[in-house]
Protein backbone atom coordinates (compact mmCIF):
# COMPACT_ATOMS: atom_id res chain seq x y z
CA UNK A 1 0.00 0.00 0.00
CA UNK A 2 1.42 3.36 -0.92
CA UNK A 3 2.16 6.10 1.61
CA UNK A 4 -0.53 8.33 0.10
CA UNK A 5 -3.20 5.70 0.71
CA UNK A 6 -2.04 5.18 4.30
CA UNK A 7 -2.11 8.94 4.98
CA UNK A 8 -5.53 9.24 3.30
CA UNK A 9 -6.84 6.31 5.35
CA UNK A 10 -5.55 7.93 8.59
CA UNK A 11 -7.13 11.30 7.69
CA UNK A 12 -10.49 9.62 7.00
CA UNK A 13 -10.29 7.73 10.34
CA UNK A 14 -9.54 10.95 12.24
CA UNK A 15 -12.43 12.74 10.49
CA UNK A 16 -14.85 9.90 11.31
CA UNK A 17 -13.66 9.86 14.94
CA UNK A 18 -14.15 13.64 15.20
CA UNK A 19 -17.59 13.39 13.59
CA UNK A 20 -18.56 10.67 16.09
CA UNK A 21 -17.48 12.79 19.05
CA UNK A 22 -19.31 15.81 17.63
CA UNK A 23 -22.53 13.81 17.18
CA UNK A 24 -22.23 12.46 20.75
CA UNK A 25 -21.78 15.97 22.19
CA UNK A 26 -24.65 17.35 20.07
CA UNK A 27 -26.95 14.56 21.27
CA UNK A 28 -25.98 15.26 24.90
CA UNK A 29 -26.49 19.04 24.57
CA UNK A 30 -29.80 18.51 22.77
CA UNK A 31 -31.13 16.64 25.82
CA UNK A 32 -29.78 19.23 28.29
CA UNK A 33 -29.74 22.74 26.75
CA UNK A 34 -28.67 24.21 30.10
CA UNK A 35 -25.35 22.37 29.65
CA UNK A 36 -24.79 24.27 26.38
CA UNK A 37 -25.45 27.59 28.14
CA UNK A 38 -22.92 26.69 30.84
CA UNK A 39 -20.22 26.44 28.15
CA UNK A 40 -20.59 30.14 27.31
CA UNK A 41 -18.03 32.57 28.78
CA UNK A 42 -19.17 34.28 32.01
CA UNK A 43 -19.97 37.69 30.46
CA UNK A 44 -21.52 36.51 27.19
CA UNK A 45 -25.05 37.07 25.94
CA UNK A 46 -26.64 35.18 23.10
CA UNK A 47 -29.65 35.91 20.89
CA UNK A 48 -31.82 33.38 19.07
CA UNK A 49 -34.75 33.51 16.69
CA UNK A 50 -37.68 31.10 16.83
CA UNK A 51 -37.12 29.39 20.15
CA UNK A 52 -38.79 26.13 21.21
CA UNK A 53 -38.18 24.73 24.72
CA UNK A 54 -39.82 21.85 26.59
CA UNK A 55 -39.69 21.63 30.38
CA UNK A 56 -39.96 18.20 31.98
CA UNK A 57 -39.93 17.00 35.57
CA UNK A 58 -39.30 13.33 36.37
CA UNK A 59 -39.77 12.50 32.68
CA UNK A 60 -43.20 14.19 32.52
CA UNK A 61 -43.67 17.11 30.11
CA UNK A 62 -44.91 20.12 32.10
CA UNK A 63 -44.83 22.93 29.54
CA UNK A 64 -43.65 23.90 26.07
CA UNK A 65 -42.46 27.43 25.32
CA UNK A 66 -42.24 29.01 21.87
CA UNK A 67 -40.98 32.53 21.22
CA UNK A 68 -40.27 34.63 18.15
CA UNK A 69 -36.91 35.56 19.66
CA UNK A 70 -34.90 35.12 22.84
CA UNK A 71 -31.92 36.89 24.35
CA UNK A 72 -30.05 34.95 27.02
CA UNK A 73 -28.25 37.06 29.63
CA UNK A 74 -25.83 34.78 31.42
CA UNK A 75 -24.83 37.14 34.25
CA UNK A 76 -28.49 37.66 35.23
CA UNK A 77 -29.31 33.99 34.53
CA UNK A 78 -32.40 34.94 32.55
CA UNK A 79 -33.76 34.81 29.03
CA UNK A 80 -35.69 37.77 27.57
CA UNK A 81 -38.44 36.54 25.23
CA UNK A 82 -40.46 38.24 22.50
CA UNK A 83 -43.89 37.13 21.29
CA UNK A 84 -44.16 34.29 23.75
CA UNK A 85 -46.49 31.28 23.72
CA UNK A 86 -46.53 28.64 26.48
CA UNK A 87 -48.63 25.48 26.63
CA UNK A 88 -49.01 23.94 30.10
CA UNK A 89 -49.98 20.29 30.45
CA UNK A 90 -52.37 19.29 33.23
CA UNK A 91 -52.46 15.87 34.90
CA UNK A 92 -55.89 15.11 33.40
CA UNK A 93 -54.55 15.54 29.84
CA UNK A 94 -56.01 19.02 29.30
CA UNK A 95 -53.88 21.96 28.23
CA UNK A 96 -53.71 25.64 29.15
CA UNK A 97 -52.35 28.05 26.50
CA UNK A 98 -50.75 31.36 27.44
CA UNK A 99 -49.57 34.12 25.09
CA UNK A 100 -47.99 37.53 25.59
CA UNK A 101 -45.86 40.15 23.83
CA UNK A 102 -42.84 39.79 26.12
CA UNK A 103 -41.50 37.46 28.75
CA UNK A 104 -38.63 36.68 31.08
CA UNK A 105 -37.58 33.11 31.84
CA UNK A 106 -35.31 32.65 34.85
CA UNK A 107 -33.08 29.82 33.66
CA UNK A 108 -32.12 28.49 37.09
CA UNK A 109 -35.67 28.23 38.54
CA UNK A 110 -37.72 28.06 35.27
CA UNK A 111 -40.01 30.74 36.71
CA UNK A 112 -41.50 33.15 34.14
CA UNK A 113 -43.06 36.56 33.88
CA UNK A 114 -45.17 37.21 30.77
CA UNK A 115 -46.41 40.72 29.99
CA UNK A 116 -48.25 42.72 27.35
CA UNK A 117 -51.69 41.62 26.18
CA UNK A 118 -51.51 38.36 28.13
CA UNK A 119 -54.19 35.83 27.16
CA UNK A 120 -54.73 32.47 28.87
CA UNK A 121 -57.05 29.95 27.18
CA UNK A 122 -58.39 26.68 28.49
CA UNK A 123 -61.33 24.82 27.02
CA UNK A 124 -63.95 27.51 26.32
CA UNK A 125 -62.63 30.02 28.89
CA UNK A 126 -60.30 32.94 28.28
CA UNK A 127 -58.46 35.15 30.77
CA UNK A 128 -56.96 38.51 29.81
CA UNK A 129 -54.52 40.58 31.86
CA UNK A 130 -51.37 42.68 31.40
CA UNK A 131 -48.86 40.66 33.41
CA UNK A 132 -48.71 37.08 34.66
CA UNK A 133 -46.18 35.15 36.77
CA UNK A 134 -45.47 31.42 36.54
CA UNK A 135 -43.94 29.69 39.57
CA UNK A 136 -42.35 26.47 38.34
CA UNK A 137 -41.85 24.91 41.78
CA UNK A 138 -45.53 25.22 42.75
CA UNK A 139 -46.82 24.89 39.15
CA UNK A 140 -49.03 27.95 39.48
CA UNK A 141 -49.75 31.23 37.70
CA UNK A 142 -50.74 34.49 39.33
CA UNK A 143 -51.21 38.15 38.57
CA UNK A 144 -51.61 41.33 40.57
CA UNK A 145 -53.05 43.22 37.59
CA UNK A 146 -56.78 43.39 36.75
CA UNK A 147 -58.22 40.35 34.98
CA UNK A 148 -61.19 39.62 32.76
CA UNK A 149 -62.39 36.03 32.41
CA UNK A 150 -64.96 35.18 29.79
CA UNK A 151 -66.36 31.93 28.55
CA UNK A 152 -69.49 29.96 27.91
CA UNK A 153 -72.09 31.67 30.09
CA UNK A 154 -69.66 33.54 32.37
CA UNK A 155 -68.02 36.95 32.58
CA UNK A 156 -65.81 37.70 35.60
CA UNK A 157 -63.53 40.60 36.55
CA UNK A 158 -61.17 41.07 39.47
CA UNK A 159 -58.05 42.87 40.67
CA UNK A 160 -55.83 39.78 41.01
CA UNK A 161 -55.85 36.03 40.46
CA UNK A 162 -53.94 32.82 41.14
CA UNK A 163 -54.36 29.35 39.61
CA UNK A 164 -52.75 26.01 40.49
CA UNK A 165 -52.16 23.58 37.63
CA UNK A 166 -51.99 20.65 40.06
CA UNK A 167 -55.29 21.28 41.89
CA UNK A 168 -56.95 23.17 38.98
CA UNK A 169 -58.29 25.71 41.48
CA UNK A 170 -58.35 29.45 40.90
CA UNK A 171 -58.75 32.32 43.32
CA UNK A 172 -59.84 35.77 42.17
CA UNK A 173 -59.80 38.70 44.59
CA UNK A 174 -60.29 42.45 44.77
CA UNK A 175 -63.54 43.94 43.49
CA UNK A 176 -64.76 40.69 41.95
CA UNK A 177 -67.78 41.04 39.68
CA UNK A 178 -69.44 38.12 37.95
CA UNK A 179 -72.17 37.75 35.37
CA UNK A 180 -73.47 34.22 34.85
CA UNK A 181 -75.97 33.44 32.12
CA UNK A 182 -78.53 30.88 33.14
CA UNK A 183 -79.91 28.60 30.51
CA UNK A 184 -83.56 27.93 31.22
CA UNK A 185 -83.57 28.53 34.99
Amino acid sequence: MSKIRIVLFCVICVMLFGLGIGMFRFHHLKKEPEAALALLPEDSDIGLNRVHHTATRNGVREWVLDAESARYQKQENKTILRRVSVTFFLKNGKTVHLTGREGVLLTDTKDMEISGDVVVRSSSNELKTERLYYDHKSRSISTDTPIVVSGEGIYLTGASMSFSFDTEQAMVSGGVKTVVESYGL
